[in-house]
């Protein structure tokens, strides 16, 4: 999360720079278009690179999003975990699921 926000710093710094304004995650409460959170890690990527270090293999990131599914849930409707390979060498094969039936 340190280097996270480092990001953000260097993004906010290099907009500014620019005279330009930051990207803005938005569309509705659950912030589903993340433009400013894409914006940050691509940032912190190329920070990483430009100081000649080893690049991340992928990232991951939790969203907790919608209603509580009960009252004082820790669950949410729409809570998901995102994850972007950045390296295809991660990638060892892939699969089709099955089609399931809900009850």
């Amino acid at each position: 999360m340190r280097l996270v926000k480092s990001g953000y710093l260097t993004l906010q710094a290099n907009v500014a720079a620019r005279g330009e304004a930051l990207p803005t995650n938005f569309n509705t409460s659950d912030l589903l278009q993340r433009e400013l959170d894409c914006a940050v890690l691509e940032t912190l990527h190329e920070s990483v690179l430009e100081a000649n270090n080893r690049p991340f293999d992928s990232v991951r990131g939790v969203f907790w999003e919608g209603k509580e599914l009960y009252p004082n849930a820790g669950f949410r409707e729409k809570d998901h975990i995102q994850i972007c390979v950045r390296s295809l060498d991660c990638i060892k094969g892939y699969f089709l699921p099955l089609e399931r039936l809900l009850p």
